[in-house]
């Protein structure tokens, strides 16, 4: 599992990459601009993923949820101010951050204890909750591209099989 975990999470990283590359192709106004959605901007959107990541590697990295999720609080208007530029540097450090955390193989079958404010006490490994990690970005990029669509543009393929063609595939 660790290995996959960790491939996964660099599927993660070129997801989201494909998504600011795409992003910043439209008009700079998209990315703040009101829609009609789960979120009410996009640039809410990838700060709401950002904040969320941001937690889950400071709780891999042995702080509570409560303190990760106070961050994410105290940082959430800022981050939801910040330009398409900014926020794709704050997606680049923090995948930085988790790769060089990743690639210390045993990191990802460290045992974890999280304490939920509203639902117990989950006793689980990082390398179990790294694909939620992903899934949730993987979520919510799917609400990138419903909004970009609901505002007259296409989004940017991310799926997986299609990662994994473009990283796999060899040249002719």
């Amino acid at each position: 599992m660790s290995d996959f975990a960790f491939k996964l999470y660099e599927y993660n990283v070129w997801a989201n990459q494909q998504i600011f590359n795409r992003l910043k192709e439209l008009p700079k106004e998209i990315y703040h601009q009101e829609i009609q959605s789960v979120f009410p901007s996009i640039s809410h959107v990838l700060s709401h993923v950002y904040l969320s990541d941001l937690g889950w590697i400071e709780v891999f990295s042995g702080k509570t949820l409560s303190d990760a999720l106070a961050l994410a609080e105290q940082l959430k208007e800022q981050t939801e101010a910040k330009e398409i530029e900014e926020m794709e540097d704050l997606f680049l450090r923090l995948s930085e951050r988790y790769i060089l955390f990743l690639q210390q193989k045993e990191q990802l079958n460290k045992p974890l204890q999280i304490q939920n404010p509203s639902s117990g006490i989950m006793k689980t490994t990082v390398s179990e909750l790294l694909p939620h990690v992903v899934n949730h970005g993987t979520y919510h990029r799917g609400n990138i591209t419903a909004m970009l669509r609901q505002a007259g543009y296409a989004s940017a393929p991310t799926d997986y099989g299609l990662y994994l063609f473009m990283t796999k595939t060899e040249k002719a």
